[in-house]
């Protein structure tokens, strides 16, 4: 899969070996369960897709392969927001 394959290798991606990102990981998806999966957005997986994904993870015996399927099953936002705790804001402002 040439897209996972670009996350996989991007430096700013999740350390799927790391218990730290696999906690973290874990207490977002936690959390967008308990906030309902009632708003679809583009930039949401639709509901079902995230139930499965959410079974998957439990089910699964590899920590890094569950991390791996509740990242796909966060919204983008949310994932921008652990990206942004893990390794800051690679925004730069240009001087005119």
């Amino acid at each position: 899969m040439i897209r996972s394959h670009a996350v996989e290798s991007s430096p700013r991606s999740p350390q799927w070996f790391d218990s730290a990102h696999q906690a973290d990981i874990l207490a977002a998806f936690d959390t967008h369960l308990a906030s309902g999966l009632h708003d679809r957005s583009p930039f949401t997986p639709r509901p079902e897709r995230v139930r499965e994904l959410g079974q998957l993870a439990a089910s699964s015996t590899l920590p890094a392969r569950a991390a791996l399927l509740r990242w796909g099953a966060l919204p983008a936002a949310v994932r921008s927001e652990l990206l942004i705790g893990w390794y800051g804001s690679q925004r730069s402002t240009s001087a005119a």
